[in-house]
């Protein structure tokens, strides 16, 4: 039984969960194609980039939507999602405990639909509301900052040194 948080997340049965569900609604993407016809290999290859530390990530793809107004999204390969997922996996129950109660996005037990529940409920209760939206937000983290956050959550100097190629 794996005991190291970096050790579970390079456990066999943890990268092939990452892969299934970074892959969920994608399955016709040619990245997620391409990814599971070497499934094995792939995910052999990733477990031994995690397990030596000399992962490349990085690689993303940007494009604008505008919903209402233009945003740059900046989106993760899919051999990357999968790595985030992994991570998640096993680091999230971490995350969460020092989480913002009123956060929703992709949340176990959350989600639009609570948000929205949520609003509706204050409505009648207040006259006034705000919605925020702060321009460039992660754009403008410092990175320092969040990694001395996340040394604060986490021991294992490896973790923290893949969180660090992430960021």
């Amino acid at each position: 039984m794996p005991t190291s948080l970096n050790e579970q997340i390079c456990d066999p049965d943890n990268l092939r969960l990452a892969f299934i569900r970074a892959k969920r609604s994608k399955e016709h993407k040619p990245g997620v194609y391409c990814y599971s016809k070497h499934l094995n290999e792939n995910l052999a290859n990733l477990r031994e980039q995690l397990m030596t530390g000399n992962i490349a990530v990085g690689n993303y793809s940007f494009f604008a939507v505008y919903e209402p107004k233009k945003r740059l999204i900046c989106a993760a390969p899919f051999n990357e999602r999968v790595l985030h997922h992994a991570i998640i996996n096993v680091c999230h129950p971490v995350f969460e405990r020092f989480q913002v109660y009123h956060s929703y996005a992709t949340r176990i037990g959350k989600g639009q639909y609570v948000a929205l529940d949520y609003a509706k409920r204050n409505q009648k209760r207040y006259r006034w509301f705000c919605k925020l939206d702060i321009r460039k937000y992660f754009d403008s983290i410092p990175h320092e900052t969040l990694n001395n956050l996340l040394s604060k959550r986490f021991e294992e100097k490896k973790l923290l040194d893949l969180f660090n190629k992430i960021i």
